[in-house]
């Protein structure tokens, strides 16, 4: 579900919870759309933004989602976002695959707001690669590459430890989150001219997103399963880390989506779903 999961999310919000449906037929059709807000707002809206308003990866910050809690609600069976979905508006609202879609014919005037099913799409996207099993949860492969001037390359996740010393590169294995009492994602190296420096320690159960979000994620060539991360260390050290995601088609466009996350952090508040 990334390579940087902070801006990505940034815009989300003013998308997935404004009102999706334009009112035609406004006097018999806004009493409907109005007790639709309500049941959202009442079913949704406020606890999520009791729960995740002002914290990351929703807005940058140092106060963390709970990620249990995040599964309560993207679960795409029964998290409490595809109940509404399923209940509320069954039979104007269908799922096609992991796309949600209109009924024209039975919205019978309701318009929906292209940008409000485009975020539930996104959503329902994010909730199958990460949140498949009912929590989060991705697996993945990383190979680190060789960068001028840099001895050697440093990496933890949740406790997992990649250590590079541009010997033959090789494909290693994470999971994220880790069962580990000390979550979190650095990233080091030691240059021929600067000797060793740390390009950032997050801790937290976010540390491995916080540290996606800082990387350049680019198309890795001949495959479409696998992406290629790079970090550029500051100017002094001269130094520009790389390395090659992998994970499978579905779950290497999850990590596309977290790397870029920076787009749905506006999902931090929700508003009403109709208009």
């Amino acid at each position: 579900m990334a390579a940087g999961l902070g801006q990505e999310w940034s815009g989300f919000g003013q998308t997935l919870f404004v009102r999706p449906m334009e009112q035609a037929w406004q006097q018999v059709l806004t009493p409907a759309a109005e007790s639709l807000n309500a049941q959202w707002r009442s079913a949704v809206v406020e606890d999520w933004n009791s729960a995740f308003g002002g914290r990351y990866p929703f807005k940058n910050t140092s106060s963390e989602v709970s990620l249990p809690l995040l599964a309560k609600y993207l679960d795409s069976e029964t998290g409490r976002i595809a109940r509404f979905l399923q209940t509320r508006l069954n039979g104007v609202l269908h799922k096609e695959g992991s796309r949600w879609m209109a009924d024209s014919i039975n919205a019978q005037g309701l318009t929906f707001n292209p940008a409000f099913l485009q975020a539930m799409n996104t959503l329902s996207h994010l909730s199958d690669v990460a949140f498949a099993n009912g929590e989060a949860g991705l697996h993945f492969a990383l190979r680190p590459g060789t960068a001028d001037g840099v001895m050697q390359t440093e990496l933890v996740i949740d406790s997992q430890k990649l250590v590079y010393m541009n010997q033959m590169p090789v494909w290693r294995r994470f999971s994220w989150p880790a069962d580990t009492e000390a979550p979190g994602a650095s990233l080091s190296w030691i240059s021929t001219r600067a000797g060793t420096r740390q390009y950032g320690d997050f801790p937290g159960a976010w540390g491995w997103i916080r540290l996606l979000d800082k990387a350049v994620v680019s198309a890795y060539p001949g495959t479409s399963s696998s992406w290629s991360l790079s970090w550029k260390a500051p100017e002094w050290s001269v130094a520009e880390l790389h390395a090659a995601y992998r994970g499978g088609g579905r779950t290497a466009g999850a990590a596309k989506l977290y790397a870029t996350g920076r787009r749905y952090s506006a999902c931090a508040r929700l508003l009403n779903v109709f208009r």
